[in-house]
């Protein structure tokens, strides 16, 4: 099985107990900084990976990385994933639990690509307009730079672009031509 169904099933799991515990954000606040500490911390993931070492003393290093940080049913998922050899698992875990979580709350995720960054400011107002037109109460808007947009900017939630940059309107003008229109 795929790491990503794999972390899939523990991302679903998870969040229904976290639903039904109404802890739904507790938890992913918990997956959030068990993240940045795998990722300020990359001895850490180098221990879990030592062949030699035992289960007991992957375990005792998790709980002292850990407890007192996050919640009981986070720390038991993390000794489980590390038990079943399955804490690379933990980056996709995060990212679809995030994904269930924001679905509940009526939260999209939206990428704003741009020549140059926009401002919080403007990453509001994105998530004003396009909010609705995508049937959700809220986006969570980041910002890619990319320079060859020459001005204006491209918005992508989930599955759907919306072209409003200089580069997108000489691209469909330049169609348009090429197609005798």
């Amino acid at each position: 099985m795929s790491n990503k169904a794999v972390a899939n099933r523990y991302a679903v799991a998870l969040f229904e107990l976290g639903v039904s515990k109404g802890q739904a954000n507790e938890y992913e606040q918990d997956l959030a900084l068990v993240r940045d500490v795998f990722v300020q911390t990359p001895e850490l993931l180098k221990v879990l990976e030592t062949p030699g070492l035992s289960q007991e003393r992957k375990a005792q290093v998790i709980k002292q990385s850990f407890q007192g940080n996050v919640q009981e049913t986070t720390l038991a998922l993390l000794l489980t994933l590390v038990e079943k050899n399955r804490y690379t698992t933990m980056p996709e875990l995060l990212s679809e639990y995030k994904r269930l979580n924001n679905e509940l709350k009526g939260i999209a995720e939206a990428t704003v690509y741009s020549a140059k960054p926009i401002s919080d400011s403007e990453k509001e107002q994105v998530a004003v307009v396009f909010a609705p037109k995508v049937g959700k109460r809220s986006l969570e808007v980041t910002n890619v730079v990319q320079e060859q947009l020459v001005g204006g900017i491209k918005v992508r939630i989930g599955d759907r672009v919306y072209d409003g940059s200089v580069k997108g309107q000489l691209d469909r003008l330049e169609k348009g031509i090429l197609a005798g229109k």
